[in-house]
């Protein structure tokens, strides 16, 4: 994986590994905001994204579980 500016680019192709990343759409219905909205945490750093060869924006299952259930202070933004 490289890095890109904040974001991690992310080519693999493992069953496992894609279990573990969620789209902008799945983390708006969990965090009950737009999609836009997730975008712009993560350009603003308040959330790590990773990108696809397409450059699509994926978020680590783990680090959104830990801001859902730390009342995250993202939700304070």
């Amino acid at each position: 994986m490289s890095r890109v500016v904040g974001q991690e680019q992310w080519g693999g192709t493992m069953e496992a590994q894609r279990d573990q990343l969620l789209t902008p759409g799945e983390v708006a219905k969990l965090f009950r905001v737009d999609p836009k909205t997730v975008t712009r945490w993560a350009k603003g750093g308040k959330l790590s994204s990773i990108r696809t060869l397409g450059g699509h924006r994926r978020y680590r299952k783990e680090e959104i579980d830990r801001a859902l259930g730390q009342g995250s202070v993202i939700t304070g933004v």
